[in-house]
């Protein structure tokens, strides 16, 4: 009985102090899907919204300010999307570095977040036999929720970047991190 409450105690004392050393530098990878909806003019001037799905991943890295504030930054692909389009292919292809200012509460073990920053972009769009490379920077935002054991994590967020006027992205991830 004995040997059960010490074991129980300092499994409770590793978990509330592992959060020690996940405090400062941390980097994480990430897979996912994005999700892109655009309206694009076909071949004779007529609107056509487009709206499909591609698998992403991120690379990122942060450092934790204050217990509440992170600031992070990354890299991501948003993958390769294609539709046709009255016979046409349509395909756009976007990747693009962030960073942002993370808004962070922790609850034991677990992470809610919000975050809010500016995504360099770059984008390459062929259609109708025409290709046009386009790049930019806007608001980029996001939310997640995540859980830690120390310095080790993983989070499931979802992110969402305007690019280009009427091009919405947003993408939905699973991350592993590792804080130093």
């Amino acid at each position: 009985m004995r040997h059960k409450i010490f074991i129980t105690a300092c499994a409770v004392f590793i978990l509330f102090t592992m959060d020690v050393f996940s405090e400062g530098f941390y980097v994480g990878a990430g897979i996912g899907n994005t999700f892109f909806s655009s309206e694009v003019q076909d071949a004779i001037d007529q609107s056509r919204e487009i709206s499909e799905n591609s698998t992403a991943w991120k690379i990122f890295g942060g450092y934790h300010l204050t217990s509440f504030l992170n600031v992070e930054g990354g890299y991501r692909s948003f993958g390769n999307i294609s539709s046709e389009i009255s016979s046409d292919l349509f395909e756009i292809k976007t990747t693009g570095w962030d960073i942002e200012a993370q808004g962070q509460l922790k609850i034991i073990i677990v992470d809610l977040f919000a975050e809010a920053g500016i995504m360099f972009w770059s984008s390459d769009v062929t259609f109708l036999g025409q290709s046009l490379d386009e790049s930019g920077n806007d608001f980029f935002w996001g939310i997640g929720v995540g859980a830690h054991l120390g310095p080790i994590g993983a989070r499931l967020e979802w992110e969402s970047v305007e690019i280009g006027g009427p091009d919405n992205l947003s993408m939905v991830s699973l991350s592993a991190t590792l804080g130093f």
